[in-house]
């Protein structure tokens, strides 16, 4: 017996606001459709990690080096999951 696949969506270097204003519509509407959203840093301000956090289904993100001191507080340097028997 088969179970539907599972979406997952890897994000980085998103650098909001520094870089841009904001994520693009496409971009949100894959963190909609996905089960999992994977962030591998470099947010820059805690508030991305916020509204994504609010967003997403599941988020597993971890922080960058562009990333200040209350994004490491909040992150981790390396995040391990396991997804329906793998690992990430």
């Amino acid at each position: 017996m088969s179970s539907a696949p599972i979406r997952l969506l890897l994000l980085a270097d998103t650098h909001v606001p520094k870089r841009a204003r904001a994520l693009p519509a496409q971009v949100w509407r894959a963190v909609d459709e996905a089960d999992v959203v994977f962030h591998a840093g470099d947010w820059q301000v805690p508030e991305a990690l916020d509204e994504l956090a609010a967003r997403a289904r599941r988020l597993v993100g971890v922080w960058g080096n562009n990333d200040g001191a209350e994004l490491r507080e909040r992150l981790p340097e390396v995040a391990r999951v396991e997804i329906d028997g793998v690992r990430f």
